[in-house]
């Protein structure tokens, strides 16, 4: 059976449900199945109508009713599988339909807020790009152009690991992305600035190393083509970013109209940190394109432990 894409609703039964809007374009790019998910749990319905659980069946019913008109105005139902949930842990009823499921990837509607605002109202977000054991495309509610922008933040590898399996699956789900939507292919790299400190402890790392932020510049600079060139990307395709990661690619998307940004999510250590990036979910809390986060090969997801 053919995995999935995963659309998960906003719980709001009037909202324009983008996600939905985006799993549809990449369910039929890709032609897989889709499928539909909402938890139409309501606390204020329950609360509104009481202790009496004969008038509680008949409310929920009747909510349910309302969810699949809805999801028939928006897409064709007869086309995509249905799951209305009602569960008062929405965290858990998600987790244990994703495992049920293992979509081929998961779609959702991040939060509008920026900053700490974003960090407060979206814990959701944080536990399916931590633990879900799938790529997850967090989306915005603007729609993608014609031709969508599809940039992949990559690591070059480092000396021990040229070529950095993760990068090869980010540039691998970026570029078929592009390919499936009709769109244009784009990579970066971005490297943070250091004090001298840690110059010095990166330094240790590179091959005749004699020099500060210049030379490290160029180094990984170097890396950086060779990979993009020995996985066909071409010169005018590759791009260096230098400064603090999660707001240098925010900036950079939105200078050049990106849709969708693909990164990789890993724990790293200090040096490889600085150097490579920040997390997916520093980055998501900046950007205001879409972003798509791919796991790790081997990925084990916690909620599977």
């Amino acid at each position: 059976m053919t995995a999935p894409v995963l659309a998960i609703l906003d719980s709001d039964l009037k909202a324009p449900q983008p996600a939905l809007h985006k799993a549809q374009q990449i369910a039929a790019a890709r032609q897989v199945p889709l499928h539909v998910l909402v938890n139409a749990y309501s606390s204020a319905m329950l609360r509104a109508v009481g202790v009496d659980q004969e008038r509680r069946n008949a409310a929920r019913a009747q909510i349910h009713k309302a969810w699949q008109k809805r999801i028939g105005e928006l897409t064709d139902s007869e086309g995509c599988e249905l799951s209305i949930l009602w569960h008062k842990d929405s965290m858990a009823a998600l987790r244990d339909s994703i495992l049920g499921l293992q979509p081929a990837m998961l779609v959702v509607h991040t939060s509008e807020e920026s900053g700490l605002r974003r960090h407060l109202f979206t814990p959701r977000d944080w536990q399916l790009i931590r633990k879900a054991p799938c790529p997850v495309l967090c989306v915005h509610g603007p729609q993608w152009s014609p031709s969508p922008r599809i940039l992949a933040a990559l690591d070059p590898g480092s000396e021990e690991q040229p070529n950095d399996p993760l990068a090869i699956e980010v540039l691998d789900a970026a570029g078929q992305l592009s390919s499936k939507l009709g769109g244009t292919l784009r990579a970066c790299h971005v490297l943070d600035e250091m004090d001298d400190s840690l110059i010095l402890l990166v330094g240790e790392a590179i091959p005749d190393y004699s020099g500060g932020m210049d030379k490290i510049r160029e180094f990984y600079r170097e890396r950086f083509l060779q990979f993009g060139s020995a996985n066909g990307l071409g010169q005018d395709q590759m791009t260096i970013l230098t400064g603090p990661v999660a707001p240098t690619l925010a900036r950079y998307c939105d200078e050049q109209n990106i849709d969708v940004l693909v990164v990789g999510t890993v724990h790293r250590n200090l040096p490889e940190r600085l150097l490579l990036g920040a997390t997916a979910e520093s980055v998501i809390t900046r950007a205001s394109t879409d972003v798509l986060v791919i796991k790790p090969e081997g990925f084990q997801s916690p909620w599977q432990a």
